[in-house]
């Protein structure tokens, strides 16, 4: 087996660990007559890479992930019904808020970028039509030498 496919191999097997059942549906909770199961959103990512260089010059190689969760309901058992209810929106961390805004003001920055390039576009425009109306003139004056006359 080579050294990527080992590597490969062992990040996959942590992943399936990770994701288990468990993971996605949490520990039961029981108080007061009633139980609360968690229910969670789960999102993982990883990535492997290896390379060598020529003969038995430099060799390397490695794996990397990521994994979150959230959660997104419970599943509330009493003695007489089942209920599902969502975790709200908005309570979410300040991350996760912010998280939410930043194509917003993405978006808003460009628009801004955008108007001032127009701006300036338009006033080298006027400049320039400026320029070429008054051929000859320098900053609203004739060119050239006065001359008195007694």
């Amino acid at each position: 087996m080579t050294e990527i496919e080992a590597l490969l191999k062992a990040t996959i097997g942590e992943m399936e660990r990770l994701l288990a059942s468990k993971t996605v549906i949490g520990e039961p909770i029981t108080a007061g007559g009633k139980t609360v199961i968690p229910l969670l959103s789960v999102g993982a990512g990883f990535g492997v890479g290896a390379g060598s260089g020529k003969g038995d010059e430099g060799m390397g190689g490695g794996a990397g992930g990521g994994f979150g969760m959230k959660p997104i309901a419970v599943i509330v058992i009493e003695e007489d019904a089942v209920r599902v209810e969502p975790v709200r929106k908005g309570g979410g961390s300040i991350i996760e808020q912010l998280a939410d805004k930043v194509p917003q003001l993405i978006k808003k920055e460009i628009e801004e970028w955008e108007e001032g390039r127009e701006e300036k576009k338009e006033k080298e425009a006027e400049e320039k039509e400026g320029e070429g109306k008054g051929r000859g003139k320098e900053k609203g004056k004739e060119k050239g030498k006065e001359i008195k006359v007694d």
